[in-house]
């Protein structure tokens, strides 16, 4: 699967952002949250997920944006189920590793 990838190195964090290719760009909302899938914060190079998710390691943090995505950083034991955010069906987390 590809997925969108935009690294930030800043100092000495990493931040590592992935979304599914079809939600960049676009804006989701609920009552009170809007998830916003902004090109400037996720936009970068279309890459492997395999790829995208070798990095995680090393990320300060690190944003997942997708259904499928997001179900498979559970399942490789990078997010807790009970830890994501979900916005108008679309699934969101983001992992801190400080």
């Amino acid at each position: 699967m590809k997925v969108i990838l935009n690294v930030i190195r800043q100092n000495e964090h990493v931040f590592v952002n992935v979304c599914e290719k079809e939600l960049l760009g676009k804006e989701f909302k609920d009552d009170k949250v809007i998830l916003n899938v902004n090109k400037e914060f996720y936009g970068g190079d279309e890459v492997d997920m395999e790829y995208a998710f070798s990095l995680f390691n090393e990320a300060t943090v690190v944003s997942i944006v997708g259904n499928y995505l997001v179900e498979e950083a559970i399942r490789r034991g990078y997010v807790h189920k009970n830890a994501i955010l979900e916005v108008a069906g679309v699934k969101f987390a983001q992992v801190y590793n400080l």
